[in-house]
């Protein structure tokens, strides 16, 4: 009996070039986000009191953004996780069989 371990290699294109990846959408908004901020911070002393307002709103859509990426990350690890171990019990149960069969071989059983 020979036990043999296939894992399917799903070949998928580079998101880094699919300009429509949601995370990095939100890594792009962040960093826009960020020179916007680095903007304000350039201008000269506050002219008016809608200034605190835009900053407010800057600062909102900021945090938005660095959200939106760790949700993004986060959903990428668990998918990595959970591949990670379907294939690990995969190669566990190889390993379990093989073991068997072997041990089997030994002893004479067939």
């Amino acid at each position: 009996m020979g036990l043999t371990a296939t894992m399917p290699i799903h070949h998928t294109p580079s998101t880094s070039r699919n300009p429509s990846d949601p995370f990095r959408h939100a890594l792009r908004r962040l960093a826009l986000i960020g020179v916007v901020l680095g903007s304000f911070a350039m201008t000269s002393p506050p002219a008016s009191a809608n200034l605190s307002r835009d900053a407010r709103h800057v600062g909102h859509s900021l945090g938005t953004a660095a959200h939106d990426v760790g949700h993004k990350a986060k959903h990428v690890g668990l998918t990595i996780g959970h591949e990670a171990k379907r294939v690990g019990l995969a190669i566990g149960h190889a390993a379990k069989a093989g073991g068997l069969a072997f041990w089997h071989a030994i002893k004479g059983h067939h």
